[in-house]
């Protein structure tokens, strides 16, 4: 009985998060213009779903799952009875990815022709290769949350001027990477320059493609300075 009840529990608990998540979806697509202001399609859909919440506190599960169902159909026949061009947009990311594919093919495209130059041009004591590969992290990193944005229909249009900055975030904090490595290779070894470039072009990549584990590694070489800056003299 105890498991049969725990099953149950589980299957409400489900219920009520997929309810959850075809709210935030509807949302975020009259966010982005799917429906007119005041459309009836809109609030027919809010209704049914308002319906399978009244049906799952009435504890009328297999009566929530209908609705649900019925929202879930009528949400998705909006989205195909609407414009290619809002689908492109919104339901593919499409532009998005045309935008990271073009500045992709530029970076690699620029690496092959112009390697040597990047290899010794520096700006603000950084190679320029760091901020490129950087950028290409940031790139990758967009392509990765575009990827989730779209499969959970969660792609909103404020999110748009996030991808557009996001290879500049990532050349950013490729450089800042580069300079945090540099700094640990100095004190380590004593020498100042760094003889093989791959694997710091690695850690510039991964800094643009995972802007948490780039921010975390400056936080800490933060919180080192503060502790050293304390002790006493």
């Amino acid at each position: 009985m105890t498991h049969l009840a725990q099953t149950k529990d589980q299957d409400v608990k489900n219920l009520e998060h997929m309810l959850d998540c075809l709210q935030e979806q509807l949302f975020f697509a009259n966010e982005n213009g799917l429906f007119k202001n005041g459309s009836e399609i809109y609030k027919d859909i809010i209704e049914t779903i308002d319906k399978s919440l009244q049906s799952l506190s009435n504890n009328q599960k297999n009566e929530a799952r209908k609705h649900y169902s019925l929202a879930n159909l009528k949400f998705n026949n909006a989205i195909n009875s609407t414009s290619f061009w809002w689908r492109f947009k919104y339901s593919y990311g499409g532009p998005i990815i045309l935008y990271l594919l073009s500045l992709l093919f530029f970076i690699f495209l620029a690496w092959i022709l112009f390697s040597p130059v990047l290899m010794n041009y520096q700006i603000l004591w950084v190679p320029a290769w760091a901020y490129l590969w950087g950028s290409a992290g940031g790139i990758l990193q967009g392509f990765w949350r575009l990827w989730q944005h779209v499969c959970y229909e969660g792609l909103r249009k404020v999110y748009f001027i996030w991808y557009i900055i996001l290879p500049l975030a990532g050349a950013i904090l490729g450089a800042l990477t580069y300079l945090v490595f540099l700094a640990g290779f100095i004190v380590a070894t004593g020498g100042t320059q760094i003889t093989s470039e791959s694997f710091v072009i690695l850690i510039c990549a991964l800094a643009g493609f995972s802007s948490e584990w780039a921010v975390q590694i400056l936080n800490n070489l933060t919180n080192m300075i503060q502790v050293g800056s304390k002790r006493p003299t």
